[in-house]
């Protein structure tokens, strides 16, 4: 029995098991490198849903920010793919936000990935995720959270971006003034910062003075007299 057991075994190991690959040392310089192309395939697999997608776009951003340069020249071939997934229509904050999120940590303090992210037409994204309205109350705190990491993202590609100020303000115009206005008196509990109010006067904009209401207290002199 024992020796049927043990060709059953070979067999099986000859025709399906497959070979273990070799564990990946953490100090091995090319770790991130390796991890985001791995994420990168996740991202790019058609097959998969999109809050998998989303997952896998989250990582590569979160290995790109911790992985320093080197990692963010291997990352920068997927920020199109990232894009491309955000401009899908009817898409939850569950697959949005993790894209804003990993697009963010791309793009901090690299000026090559915000040009290519400009390239890519994130500008127009963000603009269309500022603009959205929602007619159910469930829905519009669904959206409020995904217009606050959008706000968030549009800090970090202007960040000393002038270029990227300027496309705002160009393609955003009046509406982007409001939007940024309506967000600017929003809770943004637990944030280390307003975003909107940010933008909002790193766009030199102003806000708008609410008209005062009129005194109604009546001038003494025009006041009739009573009579005696």
């Amino acid at each position: 029995m024992e020796s049927i057991l043990n060709k059953i075994q070979y067999w099986y190991e000859q025709h399906f098991a497959r070979p273990e690959e070799e564990p990946i040392k953490l100090a091995d310089p090319n770790f991130h490198h390796h991890k985001i192309i791995t994420y990168g395939a996740d991202l790019r697999n058609l097959e998969l849903p999109l809050e998998e997608r989303a997952k896998a776009a989250l990582n590569i951003g979160l290995l790109t920010y911790t992985g320093g340069i080197s990692a963010a020249m291997v990352a920068v071939d997927y920020i199109h793919s990232m894009i491309d997934i955000l401009t899908i229509p009817d898409t939850s904050s569950r697959v949005r936000i993790p894209l804003l999120k990993g697009l963010s940590c791309l793009c901090y303090i690299n000026y090559v990935n915000q040009d290519v992210a400009k390239e890519f037409h994130l500008t127009d994204v963000i603009l269309a995720c500022l603009d959205e309205d929602e007619d159910s109350p469930a829905m519009k705190l669904e959206l409020l959270n995904v217009k606050f990491w959008a706000c968030y993202l549009m800090t970090i590609i202007c960040c000393n971006n002038i270029p990227c100020i300027k496309l705002f303000q160009d393609s955003g115009g009046q509406m982007l003034q409001d939007r940024l206005e309506e967000l600017c008196n929003k809770d943004w509990f637990g944030w280390p910062k307003n975003y909107a109010d940010v933008m909002f006067g790193l766009f030199g904009y102003q806000k708008k003075v609410k008209p005062k209401r009129k005194s109604l207290a009546k001038n003494p002199e025009k006041q009739k007299k009573s009579p005696a």
